[in-house]
């Protein structure tokens, strides 16, 4: 099955889908590679003038796949090499910045549940339209430091990031998300697709030399700022988060009772002591 479907129009809109719908569009090795590969292809095709970056089936994306690693050769808490571990997450944040640099404005379209490294992707996104019933989550389960609240706070302010850094399992709908910054607007979930299809089409209509300079003047002012450095920053906080005792003994209840049990039993005072 393909995991990132690439749909292309005749009005210069192009569709980047996230398409492991099973599984609420997790993201694996294999879905990585193939997001990044397809962003690749976007950027050589010249009749494309706009991106809209959507996810099929209930969500958009939960985020990575912590049942089975991004990096699919280590898991976070075999990999005992810190620099291997920081080299995989800056790679998995490159790809969020290549979004980021594609010299064609890209529309995140947000519906259900978009957690964790998802809600990267749609900072790096050009534009965010989210469904007001969607959510947008920060991981139930303890397992990182530092990835997404420096990056959120561009967006929606440091006060807020730091309320929703330090309780883990932190949540905001769609309106809420619109009314902090971190989306455009929210609309009604069965008015997301037109909205975005019509905010996408209007976009195209300008020439693409003209929006390729107005991105990357935008771009140079934030990365003036910091953003593409604090951005990059996440690899090395989660990188040291991962060697911390509490990490392994999340890990391990991950393994023993699966996933969602893990959550459950947290969020019931289980406690993170060796």
């Amino acid at each position: 099955m393909t995991l990132i479907e690439v749909a292309r129009s005749d009005n210069g809109v192009t569709e980047l889908v996230l398409n492991r719908p099973e599984k609420l569009n997790a993201f694996n090795a294999d879905m990585l590679d193939e997001f990044s590969r397809a962003v690749e292809r976007i950027a050589d095709d010249d009749t494309t003038r706009c991106v809209i970056l959507r996810g099929r089936g209930r969500s958009f994306s939960v985020g990575y796949d912590v049942q089975r690693p991004a990096d699919s050769s280590a898991s976070y808490a075999d990999a005992h090499d810190t620099f291997q571990d920081w080299r995989r997450l800056r790679r998995n944040l490159e790809r969020w910045l290549a979004i980021w640099d594609l010299d064609k404005p890209v529309i995140a379209s947000v519906h259900g549940h978009c957690v964790g490294g998802a809600s990267m992707l749609c900072v790096c996104a050009d534009i965010t339209l989210v469904a007001d019933d969607a959510t947008i989550a920060w991981p139930s389960v303890p397992l990182g430091g530092g990835l997404l609240s420096p990056v959120s706070l561009w967006l929606i302010g440091m006060k807020r990031a730091r309320e929703l850094s330090y309780v883990v399992g932190s949540t905001l709908s769609g309106t809420e998300a619109a009314e902090l910054g971190w989306a455009n607007r929210a609309v009604a979930a069965a008015d997301l697709a037109a909205e975005t299809a019509a905010l996408a089409g209007r976009i195209a209509r300008t020439p693409a030399s003209l929006l390729r300079l107005k991105k990357l003047a935008l771009n140079r002012v934030m990365e003036n700022q910091g953003f593409r450095t604090a951005f990059l920053y996440g690899a090395e906080w989660d990188a040291i988060a991962h060697t911390v005792p509490e990490h392994e003994v999340m890990r391990d209840k991950i393994r023993e009772v699966g996933l969602k049990d893990a959550i459950r039993w947290f969020a019931e005072g289980g406690e993170l002591s060796e």
